[in-house]
Order: structure tokens, then C-alpha cells, then sequence
């Protein structure tokens, strides 16, 4: 009795970190779409030296890691915002046991959709996957979450939609100007070789990114999709944990949905290597372990370093959009313009669209002032 008693001390004495005004919403939920935008940057490091279904595993368990390290310190936090005054401990005595079913449930089904998004991606090119996937998970994500949402009155429906209306624009307008892009750099190395026309240099390119395989149109399609569809799913998900007054906290909710993630993960991983979505013939898990133990120590880094920057963009956009001042669709809503920072790191730090014309960088100009309205 002693015991219990102290820890219901404790706990009372213990707060977290939520937003108390819009200003910190707002600067939170941008926080969100800055870590969505960047953390696929260590992918890009990795490259080829290592699978990407090894480096999706170290990026699993960072995930899981970082949420539980972030709930002992910024879930411990006081702050004024709503629910502040307690710590996420409290979930554990307050929730309903399905509610953290539903939040391990939204790590589970966003898991199966961050994988077909990565294949489709490599599958069918960035042009054509990306409005596919992101595009479908921006608008359904973004409705559902609404349709579900218990007070509509914190949000401005039709300021809602029109944004979202905007913003799948600019996904469709930036695959655009991708696809442009990948055209005149292999129109100018064309040139430069003059060995080859645009159309054999674009097709080795795809081959070579992995673009071009055994799928069929028709399973390409089917990947990029269902993707889409299953990425549109996870917020509503984690909406419904958190929703009421006997929800559970952006902390406890993220503990179990990286949990979820980390544990299928281990189930999905070896899966894919066996038996490749994209298809073709699969490889043997015990070769890929071999793999996994002899790459360089910095590219397992990497992949923590991913996870460490996904987990606290999620974070962030969880904290926000259940913080009574920004709905849970607006901060969904904000954190799928992830795709501006992409740009903004491939322009100037990756330097993707040296030799492009004017045509391109214009279009890159459109992008970002479409994600900016």
C-alpha cells in the first residue's frame, strides 16, 4: 500500500511537455515537417552499401529507443499546455487497454505503408510513386482524421480542405518538375557521352535506382496505391488513441506505435529479402545477416540517426495536434509538406539540380510557394 502510494505521489508531482499557444503549436508542428523532410537524408548517405531492409531495421529500433527516451524526459516536463500538469505515466492508469491497442495498431499498419512507399518509390520512379503515395496519404489522412474528430470546431473546415487541396497540388507540380529534371540531366550527359540518346540514358538510370525490374505495371501500381491508402490510415488511428478525455498521451501513444513498428519490423524485414516486392528471385536471410554484421559501424549510425530524426519529427506532430490548440488533421495537414524540405535539401545541399534550366528551377520556385500558401 505504501508503495502504490508513493508512486501516486509520484506521478501527480511529475508533467509533460504540451504546447500552451499557437505560436509553439504552430513552431511544433513545422518542427514535425522539417524531421519528416530530412531524415530520409541518411538513406541517401547509405546508398548501396548496405540493404535497405538492414538499414530499415536499425531505423526500426531508433525509432523505439528515442520514443521511450523522449517520454522520460519531455513526457516528465511541466508545461501549461492541455494535459501538461500530468506526466504520461498517468496513461497507464487512466486509458483503456484499447487504446493503446489503436496506437499499436497505427505503428503497425504506417509500418507496412513506410515499406511499400520505399519500394514503390524504387520501383516505379519518384515522379509517378510519390503523388501516387503521398499524395493519396496527404488527402485521406487528412479527411479521415477530420470525419473522426470529436470537436470539428477547432478546425476551419474549409480552410482545412483548401489547404489540403494546395498542398497535393504541390506534391503533383514537385513529381512534375522531378521528372523534368531527370530528363535534362540525362539529355546533357547524353550530350557530354555521346554515346547514348535521352531515352538509353534514362532507362539505365532507372534500372540502376531500381526503378525497372521484374514488377509488372500493374503490381507497381498496386504497391504505390495501397500504400498510399495504408499511409492515410495511421493518423486517424493515432487520433483515436489520444481522442477524449481518457485518451492517451503523444508519449505513450509513440511508445507503443514505434513498438509496433520495431516488432514487425524484425517479422517484415527478412520477409521482404526473401521474397521482394518488387519481385524477382529473394535472397537467403543468413547471407543478409552476414551483411548486416560486416557493414561499416557508420552505416548502422546512419540508420539510428534516421530514426532518432523521423521519431522526433512524429513526436513533435503528435504533441501538436493533440494539444487543443491545432487539430489533429492541421498538424497532419502541416507535417505532409515534408516534401519542401526535401527540395530544399536536394537543392543546396545535394546540389540535385546543377545543370537544370530555368524551366526546372522556376518549377522548383512554384513548389515551394504553393507548400508556403
Amino acid at each position: 500500500a505504501s508503495c502504490n502510494y508513493l508512486r501516486q505521489v509520484y506521478v501527480r508531482r511529475l508533467a509533460m511537455f504540451v504546447p500552451s499557444n499557437y505560436a509553439v503549436s504552430l513552431v511544433t508542428a513545422l518542427l514535425s515537417m522539417c524531421c519528416w523532410g530530412s531524415w530520409s537524408n541518411f538513406l541517401v548517405f547509405a546508398g548501396d552499401k548496405i540493404r535497405f531492409e538492414l538499414f530499415y531495421i536499425n531505423f526500426s529500433a531508433s525509432i523505439f529507443l528515442t520514443s521511450v527516451a523522449a517520454a522520460l524526459t519531455l513526457g516528465m516536463v511541466s508545461s501549461d499546455g492541455k494535459g501538461g500538469e500530468h506526466s504520461f505515466l498517468r496513461d497507464y492508469g487512466n486509458a483503456s487497454t484499447g487504446r493503446f491497442l489503436l496506437s499499436f495498431l497505427a505503428g503497425f499498419v504506417f509500418n507496412i505503408a513506410n515499406l511499400l512507399l520505399c519500394k514503390g518509390i524504387a520501383m516505379l520512379g519518384l515522379a509517378l510513386a510519390f503523388p501516387l503515395c503521398i499524395g493519396t496519404a496527404l488527402v485521406l489522412g487528412t479527411v479521415v482524421t477530420y470525419a473522426i474528430q470529436e470537436n470539428k470546431a477547432d478546425s476551419n473546415a474549409v480552410l482545412l480542405f483548401m489547404g489540403v487541396f494546395v498542398a497535393f497540388v504541390a506534391v503533383c507540380a514537385a513529381a512534375a518538375v522531378h521528372r523534368c529534371k531527370e530528363q535534362q540531366l540525362a539529355s546533357r550527359r547524353a550530350q557530354e557521352s555521346n554515346s547514348a540518346d535521352v531515352d538509353e540514358v534514362l532507362f539505365e538510370q532507372v534500372s540502376e535506382n531500381g526503378g525497372l525490374g521484374a514488377a509488372s505495371l500493374a503490381r507497381k501500381l498496386t504497391v504505390c496505391i495501397v500504400g498510399g491508402i495504408l499511409m492515410g490510415l495511421w493518423n486517424p488511428l493515432v487520433a483515436l488513441a489520444e481522442a477524449g478525455d481518457h485518451g492517451i498521451s503523444a508519449y505513450s501513444n509513440l511508445i507503443f506505435f514505434t513498438l509496433a513498428v520495431f516488432i514487425s519490423s524484425l517479422g517484415l524485414a527478412p520477409l521482404i529479402i526473401m521474397h521482394p516486392i518488387e519481385g524477382g528471385k529473394g535472397s537467403d536471410v543468413g547471407v543478409a545477416l552476414h551483411e548486416y554484421h560486416a557493414a561499416q559501424c557508420v552505416l548502422h549510425v546512419y540508420g539510428f540517426a534516421a530514426g532518432l530524426i523521423w521519431c522526433l519529427g512524429t513526436l513533435a506532430n503528435a504533441v501538436a495536434g493533440n494539444s487543443g490548440i491545432l487539430s489533429s488533421a492541421e498538424s497532419y495537414a502541416i507535417g505532409q509538406c515534408a516534401n519542401m524540405i526535401a527540395i530544399f535539401w536536394g537543392v543546396f545541399y545535394f546540389r540535385e539540380f546543377e545543370g537544370t534550366n530555368w524551366v526546372v528551377k522556376g518549377g522548383l520556385v512554384l513548389v515551394c510557394l504553393l507548400y508556403v500558401l
